[in-house]
């Protein structure tokens, strides 16, 4: 087979269909059916698939058929296709079932589109049946569809239509085909008029919360917002303990840019209902946009711990700490070497050079630059600034040594071993700061000295495709929040005692001025994000480190300035007037990093 024929997903069809025909000649039905099986997961509409399904069944019988396709765990998306086509001829819906959980599985392949979906009578079915089976494909769809997706499943918009034609008085039939319909309205003409009837329809025949909810959304997606809040608003009174019904009508508001009505909404959601995820979650996210203040997601971190049980899982934290610097993502260097460094090229880094800096910088930018380009000459103009080489305080942590204008590490290399745990866990982006110190987790096990040690001897980057210093800058992060979690340092300690490594990070902080600095603090901020009784003193220690900053770049420059007013806006409970100060320094210019690569997919199917 040719690397075009493996590619191409026919091709490798028609090779298991060949394996199959042969299998079956011999009278192996359990090998036929492994490869029809196979044949389906890459071609599933392929005629000659059910031209040798149908082989088998006539020769095995329909129930011994059925069991040459058994569904394990993980179970085979092939072998669970198959299955569903052999009990669709006797039992429709239980197949209709199976290829829902395919579509939901992997919704770009047309599973259910075959001639006997095509050809099924709706009357033998029961309504509410079909609706529970167009529920069920939804949330794979997507909203709306993409193209591929909807051009893969519009045989389910197709049954749709029969259904309701067939059933004219199912209210949760036509309330679901109105939601079902809704999401094909960019590749079908006419699918979403279709859903605003059939939504209007249902909740006709029956006014309930669920027909209410698919009618406001077909009416929503038609551009018709406030018939669409007039129908939720409408339901929320004949129901009033349905506050969920708040939660949506004040994201569609706050879409609208309307989000004083979306927080008076919320606000009479939670005043009915005080422990309501979904009203506290969203009105915490919309606050945050609305002012920017970290203490509606302090807040919220604050409700998630003393109410874990909760109706759904929430994405309103990850989405307002999403591309913000140390709330969703580490950030970025801002010294004048590192931009230097990005102006080369990473193939003609080997070559020689020379370059001059106006003033010292940072020893972690300037040990990342002589790494990456090894052949480079670099001359330092000016003096040291004794508050760059010396401690910030007494009794901080010196994890460099200065000759002059040159530094080198305090601190030998840590074992090589500490340098593989940390390089699995690095990466820039984190959904939020609680979620950055969940997955920092496995770096506990590692004694304090070697987290200490990788500071400055970070490992290489795995990923070269980020900005220079990003990936250095982010295992910085790590290490400190590593410490958090450093089983040497919580020895003997309260579970969720942090207070030796918050005495180290402070230490680490008050050291000699440099990227260790913010990771320490990002660490002692994410301690005051989990603990309360911690906020004083972080708040403290994270505000007198950013006015000795501000006082120090009235005579030089401070390249961790603006980065620390970032984490000042990050703490719990900051000092108003330092919140202003450092809203005032970073203005509203602050750039959005692009999103992080996608979680990956959590397979209940697997191909072979």
């Amino acid at each position: 087979m040719t690397d075009e024929q493996r590619d191409d997903p026919t091709a490798q069809a028609h090779g298991e269909l060949s394996l199959a025909r042969i299998a079956l000649a011999d009278g192996d039905l359990e090998h036929a059916a492994g490869h029809v099986a196979g044949a389906i997961a890459w071609a599933p509409g392929l005629p000659e698939v059910h031209e040798l399904l149908a082989a088998i069944a006539a020769r095995a019988g329909d129930e011994g058929a059925i069991a040459l396709f058994p569904v394990e765990q993980p179970a085979f998306i092939g072998a669970v296709v198959a299955r569903a086509h052999l009990q669709g001829r006797h039992d429709p819906m239980g197949g209709l079932r199976m290829l829902a959980q395919a579509t939901r599985f992997e919704p770009a392949q047309p599973w259910a589109d075959v001639t006997w979906v095509r050809a099924l009578e709706p009357r033998r079915l029961d309504p509410e049946d079909l609706a529970r089976l167009f529920v069920a494909v939804m949330p794979g769809l997507g909203d709306p569809a993409a193209a591929e997706v909807a051009r893969a499943n519009e045989v389910y918009l197709d049954l749709a239509r029969r259904a309701c034609a067939a059933h004219p008085v199912s209210a949760l039939l036509h309330g679901a085909g109105a939601g079902l319909a809704r999401r094909f309205t960019a590749l079908v003409p006419g699918a979403l008029a279709e859903a605003v009837r059939w939504g209007a329809h249902g909740h006709r025949l029956r006014p309930d919360k669920l027909t209410a909810v698919w009618y406001a959304y077909a009416l929503k997606a038609d551009g018709r917002l406030e018939a669409a809040l007039q129908v939720m608003r409408q339901a929320w009174q004949a129901q009033p303990d349905e506050v969920d019904l708040c939660a949506d009508m004040a994201n569609w508001l706050a879409e609208a840019g309307r989000l004083d009505e979306a927080l008076a909404l919320l606000d009479a959601a939670i005043r009915h209902a005080p422990d309501y995820d979904c009203a506290v979650h969203t009105a915490a996210r919309l606050r945050f946009q609305r002012d920017a203040d970290v203490r509606h997601l302090v807040g919220l971190v604050d409700f998630m711990r003393e109410h874990p049980v909760t109706s759904h899982e929430h994405s309103d934290l990850d989405g307002a700490c999403h591309g913000r610097s140390w709330l969703g993502m580490v950030d970025g260097p801002a010294e004048s070497v590192i931009n230097l460094l990005h102006q080369i090229p990473r193939d003609d880094r080997a070559m020689a050079g020379t370059a001059t800096l106006s003033a010292l910088e940072v020893p972690s930018a300037l040990r990342v630059v002589h790494r990456e380009l090894p052949g480079l000459r670099l001359t330092i103009e000016g003096q040291a600034p004794p508050d760059m080489v010396a401690p910030q305080r007494p009794g901080g942590r010196v994890l460099w040594d200065y000759a002059g204008l040159v530094a080198s590490p305090a601190v030998p290399p840590p074992q090589p071993r500490s340098l593989e745990l940390l390089q699995g866990v690095v990466w820039p982006f984190w959904p939020n700061p609680v979620a950055a110190y969940d997955h920092a987790l496995p770096l506990g096990q590692l004694p304090a000295g070697e987290l200490v040690a990788m500071l400055v001897h970070p490992p290489a980057a795995t990923d070269q495709q980020l900005p220079d210093g990003v990936w250095e800058r982010a295992a910085q992060a790590y290490c400190c929040l590593g410490l958090l979690h450093c089983e040497e340092l919580r020895a003997g300690a309260e579970p969720g005692d942090t207070a030796r490594p918050r005495e180290l990070l402070t230490a680490i902080a008050y050291g000699l001025e440099d990227w260790t600095t913010e990771s320490a603090l990002f660490a002692l901020v994410v301690a005051a994000w989990l603990d309360p009784a911690c906020r004083p003193e972080v708040r403290d220690t994270v505000g007198r480190r950013f006015l000795a900053a501000m006082q120090q770049s009235r005579t030089r420059v401070v390249t961790i300035r603006e980065s620390l007013a970032a984490l000042v806006l990050a703490t719990p409970d900051m000092v108003p007037e330092l919140s202003a100060l450092a809203r005032d320094l970073l203005s509203d210019d602050t750039p959005v990093a692009p999103p992080p690569p996608p979680a990956k997919k959590r397979r209940w199917f697997g191909r072979r």
